[in-house]
């Protein structure tokens, strides 16, 4: 029974193709069926062993194994784990530049604050 299950994940995932990253990027160990369901829709085909299922996303390169209602794996190709990245890395820009927009503005106050203590000391000494 193992080997068939071995063997039908790794058909799964050998045969899956490429949807947009950003969404299966999202899913995670230990979500519910549901909350796969909420990000990236329903799966192309699905196949049941036991208590574990895979969805296969054929427009994708992954596959997402649940046992019971929980994510169990996510079987993945060299490509679809690049996408990811790419999505991860993309994401974490607009952190970083959000950041330094931020300490921007603080530079930016900063600098207004002291002109203007600056406009009001030389007002003073005159």
């Amino acid at each position: 029974m193992k080997t068939q299950l071995i063997t039908l994940i790794s058909i799964s995932a050998i045969f899956a193709c490429s949807r947009p990253a950003k969404d299966l990027a999202s899913v995670e160990i230990g979500m519910t069926k549901a909350q796969v369901k909420a990000i990236v829709g329903e799966p192309e085909k699905k196949d049941v062993i036991n208590k574990t299922e895979v969805w296969n996303f054929t427009d994708s390169s992954r596959a997402v194994v649940f046992r019971a209602d929980t994510v169990y794996a996510i079987m993945t190709s060299p490509q679809a784990r690049l996408d990811s990245m790419a999505s991860w890395v993309g994401k974490t820009n607009e952190k970083v530049k959000k950041g330094f927009g931020n300490i921007g503005d603080k530079i930016e106050n900063a600098a207004d604050k002291v002109e203007d203590k600056l406009k009001k000391d030389s007002t003073k000494s005159k």
